[in-house]
């Protein structure tokens, strides 16, 4: 073949482009590719949202736990002053306790207390929400458990073979914050800290919600005076 007739061949060839079939394999490669880009950044959206509403999680449970440390600078007695307990009178959440050691709450939501400012639920930023305004219940994307058990009493009685301190009570407090998790049906839009999440539902339905937990314990603030 001459040199002439190569170059027009090769010219030719050039030409031609590219065949039907090579272009289908072209945009099938190419809309695999689009496909698992597009599955990464929604994995990477849920992730990312998940890890934020568990640092707000978080960060209401160690309030909560703040909150009832600070609940139990009003439990004083009984001391020199006064043999009685003020645990149920004096304290807002640690009155919901009673009885002897080795006794425990269920599982309760505790109330909003309006000269705290501060209850069980929290919207999607984290700030508390006065719950008992109807109105505001749908603010909610957060809630919160609390169940108390004694470790010492308070009162210095003899319970069993255990003599416990007068003065020197120690309550064990588990908070635990919950919400929805993303798809799940069955739970009542609006409705994340009301009526329809009562410790008996969410115990039973325990895979349609997030949960973290935290575990303290608060010491009766004695009155020395």
């Amino acid at each position: 073949m001459s040199r002439i007739g190569f170059r027009k061949r090769l010219r030719s060839s050039r030409a031609r482009g590219y065949t039907f079939v090579e272009l289908l394999m072209s945009l099938a490669v190419l809309s695999i590719g689009v496909t698992g880009v597009v599955a990464m950044q929604k994995t990477t959206l849920v992730s990312n949202q998940h890890a934020k509403n568990l640092a707000i999680a978080t960060q209401i449970a160690q309030a909560w736990t703040d909150a009832l440390h600070a609940d139990a600078i009003e439990w004083n007695h009984p001391s020199a002053r006064r043999s009685s307990s003020d645990l149920a009178t004096d304290t807002v959440w640690l009155s919901t306790l009673g009885g002897t050691v080795g006794t425990a709450t269920d599982w309760f939501r505790p109330n909003w207390d309006a000269t705290r400012q501060f209850g069980a639920g929290f919207d999607i930023q984290g700030k508390p929400v006065d719950t008992s305004v109807a109105a505001r219940v749908q603010q909610v994307r957060f809630c919160t458990h609390i169940r108390l058990s004694w470790l010492h009493r308070d009162t210095g009685a003899t319970v069993g073979n255990q003599r416990t301190t007068s003065g020197n009570g120690l309550i064990r407090t588990e908070v635990r914050v919950f919400w929805v998790r993303d798809g799940q049906t069955g739970h009542v839009a609006g409705d994340v800290c009301g009526g329809n999440t009562t410790t008996a539902v969410l115990g039973a339905a325990t895979t349609r919600y997030h949960f973290v937990y935290q575990v303290s314990a608060v010491r009766q603030n004695t009155a020395v005076q």
